[in-house]
């Protein structure tokens, strides 16, 4: 995807606002950010141990620790 960094112009309150969401931010960086991203893309990163998908890499860390809870749950009973 080719942005351009002159697009998109702030609102009247000083915000950068996602012409694909709702979306706005205080940042022109972080909305380039936001649009390269996260807007419009699907997950990227699924679970080896199922079929969980998560747009981002800490999301899928976070998911994969609640396996290894379970399973020493699972031996501790």
């Amino acid at each position: 995807m080719n942005i351009s960094w002159a697009f998109p112009e702030t609102s009247s309150y000083g915000l950068y606002s996602c012409p694909k969401c709702t979306r706005t931010y205080s940042h022109k960086c972080t909305l380039m950010r936001h649009l390269r991203l996260e807007c419009g893309v699907g997950p990227r990163f699924q679970c080896s141990l199922c079929e969980k998908k998560f747009k981002h890499r800490h999301h899928l860390r976070d998911h994969e620790k609640t396996h290894s809870q379970h399973s020493n749950l699972t031996a501790q009973i």
